[in-house]
């Protein structure tokens, strides 16, 4: 029954309107009639219908629709076509015989008439939007050129760059042959087509979304407009007709119609059946009144007395034991709700006794995790001592031979403890090197200028002049650090029986090597490329790496 109603009000709605509307269309046919009084209350009447019924299509959106941007766009545009049709009464009503105030009156028609088709764009494209709330409603910076061009026509009597006046500016009221047109008005009219066909092309695309023939209503509607549009403006008032409806009626009650398209095939959030909905919610939930008196109830009722709701809106209370009531202030009244706590008070108490059976639990594995994180540690320490031992044992070994096999008073004794030391450096450095971690070494470091500054420091003690020169820091890994070192000091190893002179110096691609040998022995195997030059008796070894790592 009660959808029954609410279809017939509907029904009932949908005819009265446009009866009305024609009913004022006949009063502006009237206003051409003979007799002043006759027609000021003709005038008069067209006005109150336009203004009645404009005023009862925001009411009917306001309680239709959800409060939305859009629901706001389209208010908003509303209110500004009830100002523009005053406007109208003021400019051919009382500005009859001051001509600076009928001008301005002129200028301000331009309000409306720009910022109508702007909210328009702004409700297109939160209706394509949909159900996507952007917080930060980018479609508002539409205002700030429309308000840029109504300040360019308020200030028209300044610059002239809207209306080229062909009289004296004091007498100046925009009477049709007294002016011509500037840019500024161009970019004018440019700016409202560019809106108004804007927001139609996206209105089509977010209508081909939905069910229906919804494309098929829009594009109807806007079809009468233009023909309405054409026929007064090329026949009508070309030949002074009398006609029903102005421009300024046919552009706001066409624009009514667009946006009644739009909220009858449910491309705006609406309250379509909301009272159904709460009867037929299973929540327990209220709403009413700034009186706190109740307006829509659901199938579970609140049973709380005026003063309990009263505090309920100032923080939730409770009811009784397990029964929490919460309220908060909506637009034109309250609503609460209530929240049945029993499974949770039941929790809680299963938790507390759970909490006093697993405390101590929770004792022995804080002291478990304790324990093993040193243990931890202390595996990390020793993979790490493997780690150096099994790196550094070769060069160790090679150093125990070559003392072994050397006697302290030959001959090659300060040769052999040089290149011992030169080893043993190695160890030292390579040592350090393992002990770091990815993590404590920047990617920007200076670990391998270092390691390979020490090496060629213990070279000269093997007579050989060597120097690290260039740039101390490079941007390598750790693990390319070590690969580069390792790299280094098999080249050396190799390189050292006839090697006289080096120099070494980073590159962002490896390390390049400089030498001045005896002869040219073989490259020997290196986990890293190894590219070899010579020039004018120098040999260039340069050892690269590839650019990501690896």
């Amino acid at each position: 029954m009660q959808n029954t109603a609410k279809r017939y009000e509907r029904v009932k709605s949908a005819w009265l309107f446009p009866a009305f509307l024609l009913l004022a269309g006949i009063c502006n046919m009237l206003t051409r009639s003979g007799s002043a009084l006759f027609a000021s209350l003709m005038f008069s009447a067209n006005f109150a219908i336009y203004a009645g019924l404009l005023l009862f299509w925001i009411q009917s959106v306001r309680i239709r629709l959800l409060p939305t941007k859009a629901c706001s766009y389209i208010l908003l545009s509303a209110f500004l076509m009830l100002f523009y049709l005053m406007l109208r009464i003021f400019k051919y009503r009382i500005t009859v015989n001051h001509a600076a105030a009928k001008r301005y009156a002129c200028y301000a028609y331009w309000l409306p008439t720009m910022l109508i088709p702007t909210l328009f764009l702004m409700t297109a494209i939160c209706i394509q939007r949909g159900g996507n709330r952007d917080s930060r409603q980018r479609e508002k910076l539409l205002l700030i050129p429309t308000l840029f061009f109504f300040l360019l026509v308020m200030t028209n009597d300044l610059h002239r760059k809207v209306y080229i006046p062909k009289t004296a500016l004091p007498s100046f009221f925009l009477k049709t042959g007294t002016y011509s047109y500037g840019i500024g008005f161009y970019l004018l009219i440019g700016w409202m087509v560019l809106l108004f066909l804007s927001g139609i092309v996206i209105l089509i695309r977010a209508t081909r979304k939905h069910a229906g023939n919804v494309m098929g209503r829009l594009i109807t509607v806007l079809t009468v407009w233009i023909f309405l549009e054409l026929v007064l403006v090329l026949f009508l008032e070309k030949y002074e007709l009398p006609c029903m409806y102005r421009s300024p009626e046919i552009r706001c009650f066409g624009m009514l119609g667009v946006y009644e398209i739009c909220i009858r095939n449910r491309l705006i959030p609406h309250n379509d059946n909301y009272i159904g909905f709460f009867e037929n919610l299973s929540l327990p939930v209220l709403i009413t009144d700034k009186m706190r008196e109740p307006v829509y109830c659901s199938a579970i009722p609140i049973s709380a007395s005026g003063q309990e709701l009263l505090s309920a809106i100032r923080a939730p209370i409770y009811l009784n034991e397990n029964m929490r009531l919460s309220g908060m202030k909506l637009g034109s009244g309250y609503a609460f709700w209530t929240e049945d706590e029993t499974e949770i008070h039941k929790e809680r108490q299963r938790l507390a006794a759970a909490y006093e059976l697993l405390s101590e639990e929770n004792d022995l594995i804080a002291l478990e995790n304790k324990l093993n994180k040193q243990k931890a540690r202390l595996d990390a320490k020793t993979k790490i001592y493997e780690k150096i031992a099994a790196a550094i044992y070769p060069k160790q070994k090679q150093i125990e031979e070559l003392l072994a096999h050397t006697a302290p008073d030959a001959e090659s004794f300060p040769e052999t403890l040089a290149r011992c030391c030169m080893l043993n450096a190695w160890s030292k450095r390579k040592s350090n090197l393992l002990l770091l971690s990815e993590d404590t070494v920047p990617k920007s470091n200076r670990e391998l200028f270092l390691a390979l500054q020490e090496s060629a420091r213990f070279m000269k003690g093997c007579g050989v002049e060597a120097a690290v020169v260039g740039e101390e820091y490079a941007e390598f890994s750790l693990a390319l650090v070590n690969e580069l070192y390792d790299t280094f000091e098999t080249i050396i190893e190799a390189f050292l029986p006839c090697l006289k002179r080096m120099t070494v110096s980073l590159t962002a691609c490896g390390v390049r090597m400089a030498m001045e040998t005896e002869n040219e022995p073989a490259l020997p195997e290196t986990s890293l490329p190894v590219a070899r030059t010579r020039s004018d008796g120098i040999t260039f070894l340069t050892v690269s790496v590839k650019k990501d790592g690896a």
